[in-house]
This record gives structure tokens, sequence and C-alpha cells, in this order.
């Protein structure tokens, strides 16, 4: 299975819901209609990224004084390293297209 597949029919989970939806957010298959809800996984990622952009931003910040650049770095490497991540997502309906 590849990274961002639906555990249930194995079609291509958007770009958009994986880096741009809130962790409480469910996702429906567009083939299947499995419901999908991030999981443990997603969570602590996102926690973890959080605190290393704010880390990262800090960094940079301080050998670069361009605000824009500055953010626009920590937001490319955020977004890159969330999307790297495999299985973030689960099912929550297992008896879909049984």
């Amino acid at each position: 299975m590849a990274k961002h597949q639906c555990p249930n029919c194995y079609s291509p989970i958007p770009l958009s819901y994986l880096l741009f939806s809130k962790y409480t957010t469910q996702y429906r298959c567009v083939e299947c209609s499995a419901l999908m809800v991030s999981n443990r996984r997603r969570k602590i990622t996102g926690l973890t990224l959080t605190f290393f952009s704010s880390f990262l931003y800090s960094l940079i910040n301080s050998y670069v004084q361009n605000l824009f650049l500055t953010t626009l770095v920590v937001f490319i490497v955020f977004f890159s390293i969330l999307w790297l991540v495999p299985n973030q997502v689960e099912l929550v309906d297992e008896n879909v297209g049984s």
C-alpha cells in the first residue's frame, strides 16, 4: 500500500485533505465511500512538527531577517514532512464495500 491511499479500496487520498484538514475532520473515499479519520500517527506527527517548526523559525529568523522568506521556508518544510509520513488515516466504517 502506498503512503496515502484508502485502506479499503486503495484509491489515492487527496493532498488537500492531508495537509489542510483538522485532525477531527472525517474523509469519505470518493471510490468506495469508506469513512476515514486521522489516526494517532498523524496527530503525533503534527504536534512534533509544530514544535520543530517553531524552533526552525527562530533559528532561521536569527540569520535571515526577512519575515516572509523565513515563514515560507518553515511552511514548506512542515508540509513536506507531513506529506512524507505514511499511514495517517484509518477506517471508521469497516463494513463498506463488503
